[in-house]
């Protein structure tokens, strides 16, 4: 509004200041033709540029919501594989799964217990598609035979498959084992087998019929499917009913030796048999490693998304369409009226603050009533309000100046904070360390025998020389932690070694308290990527706190254990444990926790606090749990060194 107020004046201004009269020479005439269409030119670059403002800010969002739906569209419809077709792959192998395990349950049955069997039996043999069951002897004969599913030949398995599948039931140590799928009288088969008690081979042909009719009923889309594979990556259960019957081979597929490796999860890959890029569920079967996935083609995924894109295409230029009407007639409404504001707006440039607008020509929108009246309250108000608005700037430029110094002043309160806590703890060290040498001289007889009140006095001295040496540590490490200056080395550290290390370190420590550390899990390797020395500093907070917190003669238990990318270290006493209303405070600054009321433990209040501040450096996270009058177990987490690929 205010741009087309100034270009209209603007033009104003090379306007004759009278119209041309009846007896006007030539030239005068010329010049009132050219005024007319000089204003009607004006008008039409006012009412087009503000339909292209207003088309720009209609059609702007919608362009932006069309890029959004192209976007997202696929993206959607590949998470709703993530989250559907996934789904429908761990629910056939949990039905595969409980199969599985009933029929390992009958066969158990049937094979050693021979006596206890009959019509029902055999009915419940064939619901689970066995065949047959043959116990053979030792050179392979037949001793006898459980009738299964009557529609299937009694014949053994070949002598080509029985030293397989003898391997196969002593691999299995007694228990029930599954062969991969195999070629049984022409078609394929599993064969179910089990070395029995009595040192006879119970072996039984298991037709998939189930498998495949699981794998049928599962069908969407124009060509999405459901796969089953055996172990070492045979096809069992195929859309492609050739691959079906010959058993093909599909080991050389990604998604299927991620399934053979016992991954879940969603993949895409090229299908062979579909000649089409896929992309689908995945997972296996925990009884017979069997893998199940559920794949659909992109294609489909990108059609459903280009409908999507279609439907908002057609929303969006309708939506469009009517902008750009809507847009032009309210343009006309609005230039109209604007030339009898841009004439008072050019009076009131030239500083007459006395001019008004009177009078609106033709139907004008209410808008731009109220901006003529406001306009015209503005000329009024103008002087006050330039006056107001001065003394309002002075006083901001005041403000602001006063902050700026308040920030300044407290930007150097803490670098002289910084500097003072850096001083002080450096400037203490020297005194300090002499003075514990000379307690330590002292004490050990070089000057002669002290008396036990000496002793004893030298004795504190030392201690307290000790606690004052920690906390100008902790002190120096919290100023380094806050500033940034703390150094790390980042490197592939065995945690195993680093905790027995700290154990190690930290013995005389329990041994003053009455405590014994104990390690368990330590025997492997674990492979982590840390700071040597700074694991090692955490690993002291928490043994010397362990130690302190514990009653006597007791144990502190450091176990460590392995979670997916991460290794987790626990530090667990059996003392008294943390109260419930000190447990938020755990871990702040010169916080001191006494859980007994027997005894002062010590201590700066900052170890526990620069230990977290650690841990958290090496993207861990330091947490405990509590039970008063049993414990408490201190944990934290360290990113596992990551497996090196291969080139």
């Amino acid at each position: 509004m205010a741009m087309l107020s100034i270009l209209e004046a603007g033009t104003s201004l090379d306007r004759p200041n009278k119209p041309a009269h009846d007896g006007a020479t030539p030239a005068k005439s010329r010049l009132g033709r050219a005024f007319i269409y000089l204003k009607t030119s004006v008008f039409i670059r006012l009412k087009v540029l503000t339909f292209a403002m207003m088309m720009a800010v209609s059609v702007a969002p919608i362009l932006l919501f069309y890029e959004w739906i192209e976007k997202t569209s696929f993206e959607k419809e590949v998470a709703y594989v993530h989250e559907n077709h996934l789904t429908i792959a761990k629910n056939l192998s949990a039905a595969m799964s409980r199969y599985v395990s009933d029929m390992k349950v009958i066969f158990n049955l049937a094979s050693k217990d021979p006596d206890w069997y009959g019509d029902d039996f055999q009915k419940a043999l064939s619901s689970f598609n066995l065949c047959h069951i043959s116990i053979l002897d030792g050179n392979d004969t037949l001793v006898r035979t459980v009738e299964g599913s009557p529609a299937h030949s009694k014949d053994l398995p070949s002598a080509d498959i029985l030293p397989y599948l003898r391997r196969l039931a002593d691999e299995a140590n007694g228990e029930i084992a599954i062969s991969g799928i195999r070629n049984h009288l022409g078609t394929p088969h599993f064969f179910v087998v089990q070395n029995l008690p009595s040192g006879l081979l119970a072996v039984a042909p298991w037709d998939p019929g189930y498998i495949i009719k699981l794998q049928k009923s599962i069908a969407f889309g124009e060509r999405g499917h459901s796969m089953v594979v055996d172990a070492d990556g045979v096809v069992v259960a195929h859309p492609n009913a050739e691959w079906q019957a010959i058993s093909k081979d599909a080991s050389k597929l990604s998604v299927v030796q991620a399934m053979m490796a016992g991954n879940t999860g969603v993949m895409q890959f090229f299908s062979p048999p579909m000649k089409a890029d896929m992309i689908a569920g995945y997972t296996f079967v925990p009884e017979t490693r069997w893998g199940v996935m559920v794949p659909q083609p992109i294609s489909e995924l990108e059609a459903r998304a280009h409908h999507v894109e279609s439907a908002a295409l057609l929303f969006g230029g309708a939506i469009i369409f009517l902008s750009a009407l809507f847009s032009w007639w309210f343009s006309g409404l609005l230039a109209r009226p604007i030339h009898a504001i841009v004439a008072s707006a050019r009076e009131m440039s030239k500083g007459n603050f006395d001019t008004h607008v009177d009078q609106l020509p033709g139907p004008t929108p209410v808008e731009i009533k109220i901006l003529a009246t406001t306009f015209n309250t503005m000329v009024d108000d103008l002087r006050r309000k330039t006056a107001s608005l001065q003394q309002a700037l002075q006083h901001a430029q005041e403000v602001s100046s006063e902050r700026a110094e308040l920030l300044e002043a407290a930007t150097k309160a803490n670098e002289v904070k910084s500097q003072f806590v850096s001083m002080v703890s450096h400037e203490l060290r020297t005194p300090l360390t002499s003075i514990n040498g000379s307690l330590e001289l002292l004490k050990s007889g070089v000057f002669g025998e002290l008396p036990e009140k000496s002793k004893k006095l030298i004795q504190i001295a030392g201690k307290n020389g000790e606690r004052l040496a920690a906390l100008i540590n902790d002190l120096l490490d919290l100023d380094k932690l806050d500033a940034g200056m703390m150094s790390y080395k980042f490197k592939d550290v065995d945690l195993s070694k680093l905790i027995e290390e700290s154990v190690e370190a930290n013995k005389s420590y329990g041994d003053l308290n009455g405590i014994t550390f104990r390690t368990h899990n330590t025997d492997q390797p674990i492979l982590v990527t840390a700071d040597h020395n700074r694991i090692i500093q955490v690993m002291a907070n928490l043994l010397s706190n362990a130690a302190k917190f514990s009653i006597p003669d007791n144990f502190v238990d450091v176990n460590v254990e392995v979670l997916d990318t991460k290794a987790r270290v626990h530090v667990r006493d059996y003392g008294v444990g943390i109260p419930q209303s000190a447990r938020e405070k755990v871990f702040e600054r010169f916080v001191q926790l006494d859980s007994s009321d027997q005894r002062n433990v010590g201590g700066s209040g900052l170890g526990l606090n620069i230990a977290r501040l650690i841990v958290e450096r090496h993207a861990g996270r330091l947490n405990f749990s509590s039970e008063e009058g049993k414990g408490t177990d201190f944990y934290f987490d360290l990113p596992l060194q990551k497996p090196k690929v291969s080139e």
